[in-house]
């Protein structure tokens, strides 16, 4: 996909990757559109970042979703390239005193998030002369991290929903993209404990990366030990488990 002039929607694109996603997309030559929930950090990045439109929005919300949708009709006239990043990662015991509704608010980012804006979003990218929906994966789609269950287990499934959808839409206009990271140094991975001693790559050199798999239309972009964890899962999958949670 040539992103010059393309109008991009990207959800959680205040903060991380999808602010780094954001930003190297607007020097692409394309229309920017970020939403999270945070007012203050939405303000933030535009503020850092003028050429970006922000927007208030709880992807886990219909009725929100669907106002956002109108929004960017109103700003761009329609969304070329949805890319659903909005995600929170917890890590907890279930042995221990956890709340519930806490693991049912990280399912409904993480998962019933992406299918509701897909759900909303795609009768009109379907419409466009060429549209691509990005979901965010992790590699604990692969191998899951037993301390961060529920994050693992939407992951997963946002890899298996990525395969039915591309499946049902290979007659369309609407290529279907996973989109890997490795453990990138943002906020998030920095109080993951998974990851001490790793070396996360920079948020700079992901988005590059990132976007030139988009840019050559790759259905599957795997960034970095991305590609090593689907390999390993797949060939040794205990051996895997016990590399992931090795602390």
């Amino acid at each position: 996909m040539d992103l010059r002039g393309k109008n991009v929607l990207i959800t959680g694109g205040s903060i991380g990757i999808g602010l780094q996603l954001a930003t190297k997309i607007l020097d692409e030559g394309a229309n920017v559109l970020i939403c999270a929930r945070n007012i203050p950090a939405l303000e933030e990045a535009k503020k850092q970042f003028p050429r970006l439109e922000i927007a208030q929005c709880d992807v886990t919300q219909r009725d929100q979703v669907e106002t956002l949708l109108k929004h960017a009709q109103a700003l761009f006239g329609g969304i070329d390239l949805l890319i659903n990043n909005a995600a929170v990662f917890r890590r907890f015991n279930i042995l221990e005193e956890y709340p519930l509704e806490k693991q049912l608010e990280e399912i409904d980012i993480n998962f019933k998030g992406p299918v509701i804006l897909t759900n909303v979003f795609l009768p009109e990218m379907i419409k466009r002369e060429e549209a691509m929906i990005v979901n965010l994966t992790s590699p604990s789609a692969y191998t899951s991290m037993a301390a961060s269950q529920i994050y693992s287990a939407t992951k997963s499934a946002i890899q298996s929903w990525t395969i039915s959808i591309r499946h049902q839409l290979r007659e369309t206009n609407v290529k279907v993209v996973e989109l890997n990271p490795p453990a990138v140094d943002t906020r998030m991975n920095s109080f993951n404990p998974d990851l001490d001693g790793m070396k996360l790559m920079s948020p700079d050199r992901f988005a590059q990366v990132a976007i030139e798999g988009i840019k050559k239309g790759k259905e599957e972009i795997l960034v970095s030990h991305s590609r090593i964890m689907k390999h390993l899962s797949r060939v040794m999958p205990g051996l895997a488990f016990r590399v992931v949670n090795k602390s």
